[in-house]
């Protein structure tokens, strides 16, 4: 698996905040209103940065930058979501939001979360399974080599019950919303896959890191099927998004809010 060249990184990832910080300053724009999440300056060539507005999703993120990488006619986009941004549109009514934090949770109880698409262009279907596959799990990793799984709807079931201490009506409302949304939900039969020319997307949680982390890569695998009724073997397709983290913005945010 390619690692994070930390040293290459920090330098870019410094200067982007400083950039964030003088823009925030000149559009009137706080901390609190960017995402702690965002893509590192430097892209690799593969990779291309798009604008977050985009009508190309069916959830359409209102803040941050998507990354998008295809490889063997498979595209996945990705983008970082807000706390904020997502107690707005979840965490309201008669439901808990699917990723529902208090301020008091230790940060090992907490989330980040992303949205993916997935877009098949290829021949044969592939294969997207949310914890990944024994040696490749799908997964985040900071520059000190901390690494912070995914979340399945089973993880955020157990999660949500045992942080709201009760099995009522705002817990059942919060999980079936989860079914809606989250990317892991959107196959009926996984083994199948996503078939040519169709897309998944949806949300995609992970532990949240720690707030030391400076840069961070997010490792979403997939596995292409080979034609039927050939001996050819799965293709494995890595697709490695890398991420700054920014503490001084993470530790500006607004606290977990219900509207």
């Amino acid at each position: 698996m390619k690692r994070l060249n930390r040293h290459a990184w920090i330098g870019s990832a410094g200067l982007f905040v400083l950039i964030l910080l003088v823009a925030g300053c000149v559009a009137g724009t706080s901390l609190k209103n960017l995402p702690a999440v965002q893509p590192v300056e430097t892209l690799p060539e593969n990779i291309v940065l798009e604008e977050a507005n985009t009508a190309a999703f069916k959830i359409r993120p209102p803040t941050g930058r998507v990354l998008s990488m295809t490889k063997d006619n498979i595209t996945v986009q990705i983008v970082y979501w807000r706390r904020a941004d997502l107690d707005r549109k979840y965490n309201r009514g008669n439901a808990f939001s699917p990723f529902y934090e208090t301020e008091a949770l230790h940060q090992g109880d907490k989330t980040d979360v992303f949205y993916v698409k997935v877009t098949n262009n290829a021949a044969t279907p592939v294969v997207y399974r949310i914890k990944g596959t024994r040696q490749v799990p799908c997964e985040m990793v900071d520059q000190g080599e901390n690494r912070y799984g995914s979340l399945d709807y089973d993880a955020l079931k157990e999660r949500l019950t045992y942080m709201s201490r009760a099995s009522g009506i705002y817990v059942t409302n919060g999980l079936r919303k989860a079914r809606e949304i989250l990317i892991e939900t959107q196959l009926l039969d996984t083994e199948k896959g996503i078939p040519p020319g169709e897309s998944i997307e949806g949300f995609l949680p992970f532990y949240q890191m720690k707030h030391n982390a400076e840069t961070l890569t997010v490792i979403i695998p997939l596995e292409l099927k080979p034609p039927e009724g050939t001996a050819t073997r799965y293709k494995r397709i890595v697709y490695e998004f890398p991420f700054a983290h920014f503490k001084g913005i993470r530790l500006a945010q607004p606290a977990p809010h219900r509207y």
